[in-house]
């Protein structure tokens, strides 16, 4: 015990210190400066509204010294010399420069500039103006990010984006979240979008902190995508981390507290008078009496609690002389609404680029993170199913283990007992059992700009990644997991170390006033390793952590794989009068994945795109101030999940009198080649009123040589191979809209709205055969996502016996209540959503702001597969149920109608087998986030020499409307892919899951 607490002291001194430490460090950064200074303040304003702009940079040109406007557009700034330059700029308008002379008042009327718009989008190796992109891009920016607290960033793209289907798989810290755009592409190669971050290919977006993100973009059709080919098949999200802005030296510090409570949604289990009530008219065993009622545990209470969140982020910015650094620390910790369940995340970033010379920068961008989980945590599983009638804890108050049986409710004397079908209570073993992992990984980049050029530029990125994962597991021997090994421990290590290079050439030129010419053309190479060694030790004495005081050894384990690529790719953009463009892009891959006949790919893209608010028969439609109309077809491709497909491969699996043997696993395919996704994209992009934004997408995604392993019969002496089979076509509409409502110089209010329409169908299979995986089954002209299972047909109102359909040949269906003779079929109900999106609005008064952010799906099916158990009309008598949701009822009596057939001892003819009983409607609308905010005023920040304070109120997954009867919809929406049946089953469906947690917080953000 005193280890124990040294450790946990020693613990909690080494974040204080880590902390202090990189705060320290931060401070250094800070450079007074002093001299003969005045202060020049002014307002900056719109010159065609006069309304005020809010954060326009203003710098001192040449020199690092800025500012930003306020809320109420105004600014204040020093300058040392009447020569000095003023120089304000900000998003939309045309930059502005006044000689400061005697003068300690300026104020700027900034006239707008169309053109400039958009030149914060970032699109595949490079960025490009809004107004000639021809691909579908949708930009997030860093602000927009900010209204989740989470330790991921794919959780904070829920909502934000049309097309991109985003849900998180549960409530544990940390969980991640799986996204989708513009549906799956794929039976059963991967499914999860490509993520680039600072021009890396294939970097791990989960190493990320959200504090150190500028912008993300996601890429959704083939013009936007095909310069990654073989792997953007699946869309691909490029992450732009912070740099300095020139101009401006800032040193930010972020603190965020707050807690998170449990959500439950609509589900609840019964207490002990409930559960009672329930089984008296049915339940027959000799346990069953009313000394039940004198215990009412309330697992849920017992196991859960109100967790806390802390986020502190510290980030320096700034230019000195040639050197341009940001540099950022920020530590992450949260305990689960579920106890026993520990997250710790240290993050770092520096970014720095050295300009040489006129011609020559040098680029590094170093980061680090190192995550921790200890668990004890309590069983989500024993919340759901233990009955309230079993308490934890003996009469004498020690821990009940859960194995003593009903004797003494059957004999009717005092004594302890336990009814719980599994006679284990996990508590017993969480007494001493537990697990704990280590997270660590650095990445480092070095990268060089060089221009030959006025336009040529040579660019080169480098990058090493490397990560290694640590986790251990013990179990007691006290403990009933432990008993039969005498004590266990295991320790597990994997590492994974990637390499990228990418060496490219850029042209950008202008001819004339009317012609505008860019290119690229570059290399690339990449490849990985994982390395994997386990071990598990058993007799273990009671409270070592170390392998080698094990009796003997129980496994050893270890993996290796690896895979290389290399790319050469080209990319042009032409434009004409700024109104018509049009762009081609070309990528060849190499893959080791591959067979050695089909182990290169190539692809394409060529778009175009019509500037129509540029033409003369435009000039009197005032009301619309720019129209675009884009168009692009292309091919990406896919790989399989597997890094030796085409290989044929022996399991060395099995021993002969002692000596290893091999024998045939996977048939070797040297024609294995990529998956292809052919994509078609029109779309039209407006603004109107100068108020609305508004763009549409409509696009078409057939992918063939669909990459599926195919089973082999026994007789060929191998398990399968893989082979290229089958077409999946995706087809939909992205509807995203922008609007500003009010502005004025005090009040401000804008709405956005996204929604996204996406229809998939399978279009052929391996030999025209349909494949039953799980719940599904994969039929040519019919959704992957459609559920395959027997059709509930009710309840027989006569006798309340469960009822499902037969469906005969000739089309017509009957009832039976035979479950065995009900035929499963295509229900036409899919666990994909019709359509889904985000939309959110804020509200700002002088330094008061109120923002909110919405998320929903409808159309899709949720197997609730956790009502097999506890919704099972008597089924299994010895777990909890839950209670009966609205609109919901059970036969009692001849003539009922009723939801539920006649609760049985052992369960009515089976009625709680999987069928479409337990497939319920998973369509929801969220309130993700509301968030309350308050600026301090210019007055106060002078007086205590700070450029702004920012103190914030936020409440997180407030409310959900749903008709589902579970904890939550969305965390059942989006499953897995893959060869195997766990995976698929898991998909859509919802069994026992963690649930999600509200939370609720209090932030402040200060800038020096």
């Amino acid at each position: 015990m005193l280890m124990k607490n040294m450790k946990k002291t020693c613990k909690n001194l080494s974040r204080v210190l880590s902390i202090a430490l990189v705060l320290v460090l931060f401070a250094a950064t800070a450079v007074a400066q002093s001299g003969n200074k005045k202060t020049i303040t002014g307002i900056v304003t719109d010159a065609a509204s006069g309304e005020t702009i809010i954060g326009a940079n203003l710098w001192i040109k040449g020199t690092t010294i800025g500012t930003t406007t306020d809320f109420n557009g105004k600014y204040s700034i020093e300058s040392e010399k009447e020569s000095d330059v003023l120089v304000v700029s900000f998003i939309g308008y045309q930059s502005q420069e006044i000689t400061v002379a005697n003068q300690t008042l300026i104020d700027f009327k900034l006239e707008s500039d169309t053109e400039s718009l958009d030149e914060v989008v970032i699109v595949a190796y490079g960025t490009q103006k809004k107004s000639n992109l021809t691909g579908s891009v949708a930009s997030v920016k860093g602000d927009k990010l900010k209204d989740v607290t989470t330790p991921r960033v794919e959780n904070l793209l829920q909502g934000k984006a049309s097309g991109v289907y985003v849900s998180t798989a549960s409530g544990q810290p940390g969980s991640k979240a799986k996204i989708r755009i513009r549906g799956k592409g794929s039976l059963s190669s991967e499914v999860d979008p490509l993520w680039v971050v600072d021009g890396v290919v294939g970097a791990d977006g989960s190493a990320i902190s959200p504090n150190e993100i500028e912008n993300i973009s996601i890429l959704k059709d083939a013009s936007a995508t095909a310069l990654y080919g073989s792997r953007g098949a699946n869309g691909v999200i490029i992450v732009t981390t912070k740099t300095a802005k020139k101009g401006r030296e800032v040193l930010t510090v972020n603190a965020n507290y707050g807690v998170n409570i449990l959500s439950l949604g609509n589900f609840e289990v019964m207490n002990s008078q409930e559960l009672y009530d329930y089984h008296k008219s049915w339940n027959t065993k000799p346990w069953f009496s009313e000394k039940l009622l004198e215990t009412d545990t309330d697992w849920f209470d017992l196991g859960t609690q109100t967790g806390t969140v802390q986020n502190y982020n510290m980030s320096y910015s700034g230019t000195s002389g040639k050197v341009s650094t940001f540099i950022m620390g920020d530590y992450y910790t949260e305990t689960g609404s579920v106890k026993g369940y520990d997250l710790d995340k240290y993050t770092m970033r520096v970014n720095l680029d050295y300009k040489v010379n006129d011609k020559l920068t040098l680029k590094t961008k170093l980061s680090g993170f190192v995550r921790t989980t200890d668990s004890k945590q309590h069983s989500v599983y024993a919340m759901y199913h233990y009955l309230p009638w079993d308490s934890p804890y003996n009469l004498d108050g020690s821990v009940r283990k859960g194995d003593e049986g009903t004797a003494s409710l059957e004999n009717g004397t005092d004594g302890d007992f336990w009814i719980g079908r599994d006679g284990s209570n996990y508590m017993y073993n969480l007494q001493w059992n537990w697990s704990q992992s280590r997270n660590v990984g650095g990445d480092v980049n070095m990268g060089l700009e060089y221009k030959i050029a006025p336009f040529l530029t040579f660019e080169s990125t480098n990058n090493y990644n490397y990560k290694h994962y640590f986790g251990e597991s013990y179990t007691d021997a006290r403990s009933t997991s432990g008993e039969s090994d005498k004590g266990s421990l295991s320790n597990s290590h994997s590492s994974v170390t990637k390499r990228f290079t990418n060496q490219m050439l850029k042209f950008n030129k202008s001819f004339g006033d009317d012609h505008v010419l860019t290119a690229l053309a570059g290399y690339e190479y990449t490849d990985y390793k994982y390395e994997s060694t386990s071990a598990v030790g058993k007799g273990i004495p009671q409270g070592t952590e170390v392998l080698n005081v094990a009796a003997e050894p129980k496994s050893v384990k270890g993996t290796k794989l690896e895979w290389a690529m290399e790319s050469y790719l080209f990319n042009t953009n032409y434009i004409f009068k700024n109104r018509y463009m049009a762009q081609f892009s070309f990528r060849r891959d190499g893959s080791s994945r591959f067979g050695e006949n089909k182990r290169f790919g190539n692809f394409f893209t060529v778009s175009g795109g019509w500037s129509v608010h540029e033409e003369s028969f435009m000039e009197d439609l005032h009301w619309l101030n720019t129209l675009k109309v884009r168009a692009s077809y292309g091919s990406v491709g896919n790989m399989p999940t597997s890094y030796y497909g085409a290989y044929g491969l022996y399991a060395i699996n099995r021993h002969y009198v002692g000596i290893p043997a091999a024998f045939p696993s996977q048939l070797e395919n040297k024609d294995l080649t990529w998956e292809k996704s052919y994509m078609s994209n029109f779309a039209i992009d407006a603004r109107l009123f100068n108020r609305v934004n508004l763009s549409i997408d409509l696009y078409d995604k057939n992918t063939s040589d669909l990459l599926y392993y195919v089973p082999l019969t026994s007789i060929t002496g191998v398990e399968g191979q893989w082979q290229n089979v089958g077409e999946l076509n995706n087809r939909g509409i992205e509807i995203s809209l922008n609007t500003d409502i009010v502005r004025g110089d005090d009040f401000n209010w804008d709405f956005d709205f996204n929604i996204g329409f996406n229809k998939n169908e399978i279009k052929e299979m391996y030999n025209g055969q349909p494949q039953i995986i799980g719940k599904k089954k994969y039929t040519e002209g019919h959704d992957m996502n459609e559920w395959f299972m027997r059709e509930w047909a009710g309840v027989d109102e006569a006798t309340g016996a469960p009822l499902w359909y037969i469906h005969n040949e000739d089309g017509t269906k009957e009832t039976t209540s035979d479950y065995a003779s009900a035929t499963r079929e295509l229900l036409d109900k899919s666990s994909a959503p019709d359509f889904f999106g985000g939309f959110s609005t804020s509200l700002s008064y002088k330094n008061i702001s109120l923002s909110a952010n919405f998320g929903y799906a409808y159309g899709n099916y949720i197997y609730h597969s956790a009502r097999e158990t506890f919704d099972s009309d008597g089924g299994y008598p010895t777990f909890n149920n839950m209670k009966m949701h609205d609109g919901w009822s059970r036969w009692e009596n001849p003539g009922d109608k009723a939801t539920h057939p006649k609760a049985i001892e052992g369960g009515n003819n089976q009625a709680y087998k999987p069928s479409s009983r337990y497939l319920e409607d998973g369509s929801y609308l969220k309130l993700r986030n509301v968030t309350l905010s308050y600026n301090l005023p210019e007055s106060v920040l002078e007086k205590i020499k700070l450029n702004s304070v920012k103190f914030f109120v936020t409440g997180e997954n407030l409310y959900t409307w749903t008709d589902f009867s579970g904890t939550d919809p969305e965390v059942a929406v989006v499953g897995e892919t893959g060869n195997n049946s766990g995976a698929y089953y898991s998909e859509g469906t919802a069994g026992a899951l963690y649930p999600m947690s509200r939370k609720f917080l209090f932030g402040v953000n200060v800038q020096f």
